[in-house]
């Protein structure tokens, strides 16, 4: 095997890889970092050749100046050290190896790798996916322990050390008075092991020290773990208990049994454990230091005294001092301090279960602090009182056995069912220094070991057993299926719930507070994109710059990005859009656009392009519903598609589409009611015309506005980059305190929207053909009034209104410039289907001799193809075939029935059962066609006038 795929195995892919190495004859050392695999293999290769003893770290590093253990970045395998000589603790390499085929084969430890030192023995478990130090170091304790357990003589100061190094293979041992290289035993590496498969053979693992160790006593793992809040608890009237039953403390068992025989060391230490337990006491110390023969009051009370948490007896210290003893405690090798035959966990009062943190990320920046109340744990298991998960059961004797579960608080708040996704659960984690996190669980993770670790490490949840926190959630679940129903998870954001609630990302807005919404498969994308930044007095700030004379433009489109959810409460109207263009750039129609979105989000997020395909544009409009919507640079869309697009915005639905890969149609939202504001570089309504004569529908439901250049002067370039660039720093805080001030004052803001379209529909003269534009700019201006009373904004409302209203007023003399007649559309129909249009007089009275037969009439135009009409031009009659010309008035977006309702109330049409080619050679059944009397069909017409 090479030594490049051996170490790529053993060693985590990110951080520092270090070299240690040692030259005897010179007495030179090194220790060098690399970035990579290779540069560490041709260092290795160097110093050897050099005659250095050369070693490798096991760990990888975050900083490239130290190979202690508080560097360590991650860790990727388990290790021994096996000494083999005459002075050592294998006689030879052989013995080793044979020793160590009898600890796997007790332990059921798989294959490890295997390498040739030179003169002892390397064992390597190496792991499928490298583990943190926190993770990996009491895993390694437990190797540690099971090593002394069975007499398994590997060199204890290695198995446990992060920071170790270990021969390079393929390198050479000095030490010998021949050097020897560092070879591989058994051809190579052994399968990688699962990390938590393994954790569980080495047993039930070390219950850490409880106390902070001087240095070199008791090691890092003991200091990090006390650096939270500790739920454990100490009785020292259980320790004797267990103790005079033979399953305590055989040390303590001796010392008050013959407290004669014990030394002053030993004395000193069970008075440091009675300290520690809750019920230990000077009272107490005195009694049990009674028997002791140099025990003096003052000498008990001074010691009782100075026992200070760092100089409590661990088993190593009690047995350092009187090793026999220790030899026979059944507890040898399994705890580290007496103190835990007596623990217990501190449950959780209800006062407990109440806490006060930080403010998690979806809540308000002026809500510094949210209390929860912790709910009860599903039996058996339980929260300590500093927090944290345990479990509690007795064991078969009937004692009280109790394992931490995880550190912190982490539980379940709620079931979701999401149509797409299936149920999941809200998972809550209070996180010591990063506050609560609310996070989503699909159940199909919770029943998937390896998903549910990926899962639950995405939101910082690592630890040992991931089996025993599964057995916890799925004890969770199944107390909330027997006990509440599934919430619907929301797949829209905006109004929900009757408009008791508003949703936005992460955060469910109620009138008076916010809690976390969980995401559904249509949201979750979205989610990242309303996670507010920088601060709402710097975005207020920066909306000041549009507060200038001659901005009513901009001032009216950021006070869209409020009144999109006043769209609500107009009712029959989903949509109304504002279109931007101009031929120029640099006009800031998009800088526009992007404040307004800044109100809500991140504008990059929130903001299409002509990029995005109109499906894409029209799911973003489901998914928002009461947002609204941006759309930047219509210019490159054809007529078609814009004209689709205005109806389909204006109808406020999506179209049925199918599931990918089902028979099943895709499930739609709630339809939407929000404004959407577009730009481009034309008008929409005269893109649309190029291919459509009418497009009256689409301009009623549109307003335009030609942008004019505001800047003209080369100085205010640097000030508009400036609020452009700021825009990107400062977003998503002012769209809440709207929708709460909505939400507080509902009944208010109806009816201050009531008296304002009322007083727009008045002022320019709106009917109901105008709802869209009076919908949109009521709701608009009402937002504009709130947003100054809430002192968001400081736009002069009334400027704003006069300038949208000369809008509307301009946008209805161009709508109205569009109306075609009767005539103008039949003539649209006929010009288009020339070729398919028979042309020719009347046969009414050119008979011939052979009664009954209909004299042959030579066409002025015979058709070519599909025959869709026929024309009589001495008549002036017009043949229409209904289903090619229904077909065509569906293209053209007119309503048929209504159409044709009009040719027969205003021009007297009626249906026929004619024969179209009468008069000709060709033989064609009477068919059912509407007949017109239509004189400007001869001439591409100049018809009766009559409006369509």
């Amino acid at each position: 095997m090479e030594t490049k795929i051996f170490l790529e195995e053993a060693l985590a892919k990110d951080g520092l890889y270090c070299i240690f190495a040692a030259n005897t004859r010179t007495d030179k050392r090194v220790q060098r970092f690399f970035p990579s695999v290779d540069a560490l293999i041709d260092d290795a290769t160097a110093l050897d050749s050099q005659g250095f003893n050369v070693y490798f770290a096991l760990s990888t590093f975050n900083e490239g100046n130290s190979r202690k253990a508080d560097n360590v970045r991650n860790i990727k395998s388990f290790f021994l050290d096996l000494d083999c000589g005459p002075t050592k603790e294998f006689a030879t390499q052989e013995t080793a190896l044979a020793a160590l085929k009898q600890f796997c084969h007790v332990n059921t430890l798989p294959r490890p790798t295997i390498i040739n030192s030179g003169r002892g023995v390397h064992i390597y478990w190496i792991l499928k996916e490298a583990v943190c130090l926190a993770d990996w170091l009491p895993v390694a304790e437990q190797l540690k322990a099971l090593c002394v357990k069975h007499n398994f003589k590997a060199d204890p100061s290695v198995t446990a050390d992060a920071a170790r190094v270990l021969r390079v293979p393929q390198t050479h041992n000095y030490k010998p008075d021949v050097p020897v290289q560092v070879t591989f035993i058994g051809g190579g590496s052994a399968p990688p092991v699962d990390f938590d498969n393994f954790s569980a053979l080495l047993g039930t693992p070390l219950i850490p020290a409880p106390t902070v160790v001087v240095e070199g006593a008791g090691g890092m793992m003991d200091a990090a773990l006390n650096k939270r809040p500790d739920n454990r608890v100490y009785s020292f009237r259980e320790i004797l208990r267990l103790s005079d039953a033979g399953k305590g403390c055989a040390q303590i068992s001796h010392a008050l049994q013959r407290p004669d025989e014990i030394t002053e060391p030993v004395w000193r230490g069970v008075l440091s454990v009675m300290k520690a337990c809750q019920d230990g006491s000077r009272k107490k110390a005195h009694k049990i230091s009674r028997g002791y023969l140099g025990y003096d009051p003052q000498e008990t009370d001074v010691k009782w005294d100075n026992l200070t948490p760092d100089k409590r007896y661990t088993c190593n210290t009690f047995e350092g001092a009187n090793p026999e003893i220790c030899q026979a405690c059944p507890n040898r090798g399994k705890l580290r301090s007496p103190l835990y035959i007596g623990q217990s966990i501190k449950e959780a009062t209800e006062e407990d279960n109440i806490v006060t943190v930080e403010a998690p990320a979806f809540s308000l920046p002026s809500t510094p602090t949210v209390t929860y109340k912790i709910p009860e744990f599903p039996k058996p298991y339980i929260r300590g009182a500093n927090g944290g998960v345990y479990v509690r059961t007795r064991s078969k004797d009937g004692e009280v056995e109790e394992k931490e579960i995880y550190r912190n608080d982490i539980y379940v708040v709620q079931r979701v069912m999401d149509i797409e996704s299936g149920e999941a659960i809200v998972i809550r984690l209070h996180m010591p220094k990063d506050g609560v996190r609310e996070f989503t669980l699909p159940l199909t993770a919770v029943t998937s070991r390896d998903e549910f670790r990926k899962e639950m490490a995405k939101h910082g949840v690592t630890l040992l057993n991931i089996d025993d926190l599964m057995r916890y959630m799925l004890t969770w679940i199944h107390t909330l299926q027997d006990t509440k129903m599934a919430d619907n998870a929301h797949r829209q954001f905006g109004w929900a719930d009757d408009n008791q609630t508003f949703i936005l990302g992460n955060r469910k807005v109620h009138a008076d507070s916010i809690e976390f919404n969980p995401p559904s498969a249509s949201t979750v994308g979205l989610f990242p994109a309303f996670e507010p930044k920088g601060d709402l007095e710097s975005w207020k700030k920066l909306m000041d710059f549009y507060n200038r004379d001659g901005f009513e433009l901009h001032q009216y489109v950021v006070c869209m990005g409020f009144g999109s959810i006043l769209m609500e409460f107009i009712g029959g109207i989903a949509c109304s859009a504002l279109h931007l263009h101009s031929k120029d750039s640099g006009l800031g129609k998009t800088t526009a656009m992007i404040a307004s979105a800044s109100i809500w989000g991140n504008p990059s997020d929130l903001v299409l392009d002509e990029r995005d395909t109109h499906n894409s544009k029209m799911l973003r409009a489901e998914i928002l519903h009461s947002l609204p919507l941006f759309i930047d640079e219509l210019t490159d869309s054809s007529p078609e598609e814009l004209s689709s697009l205005v109806y389909q915005f204006t109808s406020g639905k999506q179209r049925a589409r199918m599931v990918s890969g089902a028979n099943a149609e895709r499930p739609r939202g709630e339809p939407w009611s929000l404004l959407t504001v577009t730009t481009g570089n034309t008008s929409v309504i005269e893109r649309i015309r190029l291919k459509k004569e009418n497009p009256s529908a689409e301009a009623q439901r549109v307003l335009e506005v030609q942008v004019d250049k505001l800047f003209t002067s080369p100085d205010t370039k640097a000030e508009t980059d400036e609020f452009t660039h700021s825009l990107e720093l400062q977003y998503g805080h002012a769209g809440i305190i709207f929708v709460q001030y909505v939400m507080q004052n509902e009944l208010a803001v109806r009816q201050l929207l009531k008296e304002v379209q009322a007083n727009i529909d008045k002022h320019v003269g709106l009917k109901a053909e105008n709802r869209f534009w009076s919908a949109g700019a009521a709701v608009a201006i009402t937002a504009g009034i709130i947003a100054y009373r809430l002192e968001l904004l400081r736009y002069s409302v009334p400027k704003i209104t006069t300038w949208i209203e000369g809008v509307i007023v301009e946008n209805k003399g161009y709508a109205a410039g569009m109306a075609v007649t009767l005539d103008e559309t039949l003539n649209e129909y006929l010009a288009e289907n020339y070729n398919s249009i028979l042309r020719i007089k009347s046969t009414a009275d050119a008979r011939s001799s052979m009664a009954g037969v209909d004299a042959l009439v030579q066409p002025e135009l015979s058709p070519r193809g599909q025959l869709v009409a026929r024309y009589e031009t001495d008549t002036k009659k017009l043949f229409l075939v209904p289903k090619p010309f229904r077909k065509w008035c569906g293209k053209q977006q007119i309503n048929y029935a209504q159409f044709t309702a009009d040719l027969k109330n205003k021009m007297g049409a009626k249906k026929e059962s004619v024969r179209l080619a009468k008069g000709t050679l060709f033989k064609i059944n009477p068919m059912t066609v509407w007949v017109v009397d239509f004189k400007g069909g001869n001439n591409s017409g100049t018809g009766g006038g009559t409006d369509v």
